[in-house]
């Protein structure tokens, strides 16, 4: 990104407080909105949060210091993910029950265990089954198929702290498929057999 470090922070933030003063929660025009949130908040931010452990982990296995930092890179990008929807949702933990403890949702509701259980089987399949299952597969799937549309309806109902966070996050992603498809490359270079069609 060609935004400094920090400026993204600061602008999300100016958002997120401006939309506290201004009591944003009142301009909600469906009510449905507020149990969407709830979704986003047990069934992404926690995978955020995976996505930030595992690509740590995936960093320290990593022999090339290539690979080593853009996991690293993509660590922190996952971790400040989760931080900045948590802290921009738990605005509304003020008026709505029911986004108090989204962990311990994560843990025990039933339609989070099929991500949840992805994520458990991507972290120990090792580094290069990680990067692919999350970089690559996970990735192309939670860019285009959620964010756009839940960032849509946040605008629909004038949430904009989470349009902000939503596209500060789609950005990344975007990167963060490269990193995939590149792992997804590396692999198929290591047979002979399929440089000509890479080449």
């Amino acid at each position: 990104s060609s935004v400094p470090p920090g400026r993204e922070e600061r602008k999300l933030y100016a958002i997120v407080d401006a939309f506290q003063q201004n009591n944003g929660q009142f301009n909600v025009t469906d009510a449905r909105y507020i149990n969407t949130l709830k979704l986003f908040l047990t069934g992404v931010s926690p995978l955020e949060y995976a996505a930030h452990r595992g690509f740590a982990m995936a960093g320290r296995n990593f022999r090339g210091t290539s690979a080593r930092i853009a996991a690293q890179m993509q660590a922190i990008d996952e971790l400040r993910h989760a931080q900045t929807q948590a802290h921009t949702i738990s605005h509304y933990n003020k008026f709505f029950s029911g986004l108090h403890d989204y962990t311990h949702m994560h843990d025990r509701v039933w339609y989070l265990s099929v991500p949840k259980s992805y994520f458990e089987d991507a972290m120990s399949a090792g580094p290069f089954g990680f990067v692919t299952a999350i970089s690559f597969s996970f990735e192309y799937v939670l860019t285009n198929l959620l964010f756009m549309p839940f960032m849509s309806g946040a605008a629909y109902n004038g949430d904009m702290a989470t349009v902000t966070f939503g596209f500060s996050a789609q950005s990344d992603e975007s990167r963060h498929m490269t990193l995939g498809l590149e792992v997804v490359k590396f692999i198929l270079e290591q047979d002979p057999d399929n440089l000509p069609g890479i080449l």
